[in-house]
């Protein structure tokens, strides 16, 4: 049964991220994580993509092999950023012959050094147009992304809600959501987008914590909150110390959403492997997800 299948059938599926490396040593720690994640057989596995395009043949030759060399279903992120309607259709053009059925269609942020968003004068400033465009053009099943706690540059969640049911409205199919780490934010979220009209599933994106360190960039980087809960659970300690209670955190929230019925978890890896393979094993053994 495919991802999406299982999606409409009501099943939680499972799947990773991962993202193309800068260097050889990258690559390295990446086949490693990769490995892992096949032999816990997820639904599928996604592929990110740099800003202005700067991974964009590395995205597109790392999503191929996924699929043609491990057997896993692979989904390719696609952003607006930096791309006329002529390059975006040689990338669809390229996975449409490399098999790849599924797209996380995204606006995406701006290069490094920019303070905004700038569209290509050729092509799109929102990711509800650029589904618009896949979705009259081609046969990909897409994705978009949520935001449960709000996007930064959104005034308030009910923008979110209005972007994500237009984002429905323009052909996406499922929806993944950003980081969080409080599960009452995100089923409160899944509340009001239900009483907004969307209707399609939305998976739980899921980064278990590694350092203290790495919660503080959170925050600043994507508004993320970071709940009294977490950091209490946390406490003190080394960075080996933390990423095991990290894992243990990870575990309990992963359970608690699927108790409530989550459409699936995604869990950013960040090439890494231990903290997500861990949770995913500590969820098997519990009975959360098929052996």
């Amino acid at each position: 049964m495919s991802y999406f299948e299982k999606l409409q059938a009501g099943t939680p599926t499972l799947s990773y991220e991962v993202f193309p490396p800068k260097n050889p040593l990258g690559w390295e720690s990446l086949y490693a994580t990769l490995a892992e994640i096949r032999r816990r057989t997820p639904d599928f596995v996604s592929v990110t993509y740099g800003a202005g395009g700067s991974t964009r043949d590395k995205t597109i030759d790392l999503v191929s092999r996924i699929q043609r060399e491990l057997g896993l279903a692979s989904v390719a992120h696609l952003t607006c950023v930096g791309h006329s309607r002529d390059e975006i259709d040689a990338i669809l053009d390229q996975l449409t012959r490399a098999g790849i059925e599924g797209i996380m269609a995204l606006r995406g942020d701006p290069p490094k050094g920019d303070a905004a968003f700038l569209p290509h004068p050729e092509g799109f400033a929102h990711a509800s147009e650029l589904i618009a465009y896949i979705k009259a053009r081609y046969k990909f099943r897409i994705g978009c992304a949520c935001y449960p706690e709000k996007h930064p540059e959104a005034v308030a969640l009910r923008d979110d809600i209005v972007h994500l049911k237009l984002k429905q409205d323009q052909g996406a199919s499922v929806a993944v959501s950003q980081l969080f780490f409080d599960n009452e934010n995100f089923k409160r979220f899944i509340d009001q987008v239900r009483a907004a009209g969307v209707t399609l599933p939305i998976i739980a994106g899921i980064m278990p914590v590694t350092g203290l360190s790495q919660l503080r960039r959170f925050r600043e980087l994507s508004g993320t909150e970071i709940p009294k809960k977490l950091t209490d659970f946390l406490g003190e300690g080394d960075d080996e110390t933390i990423a095991e209670r990290g894992i243990d955190f990870g575990v309990e929230q992963c359970a608690d959403l699927l108790d409530s019925g989550v459409a699936g978890l995604h869990l950013y890896t960040l090439n890494r492997c231990t903290s997500t393979t861990r949770i995913t094993d500590a969820l098997r053994a519990r009975g959360y997800l098929p052996r």
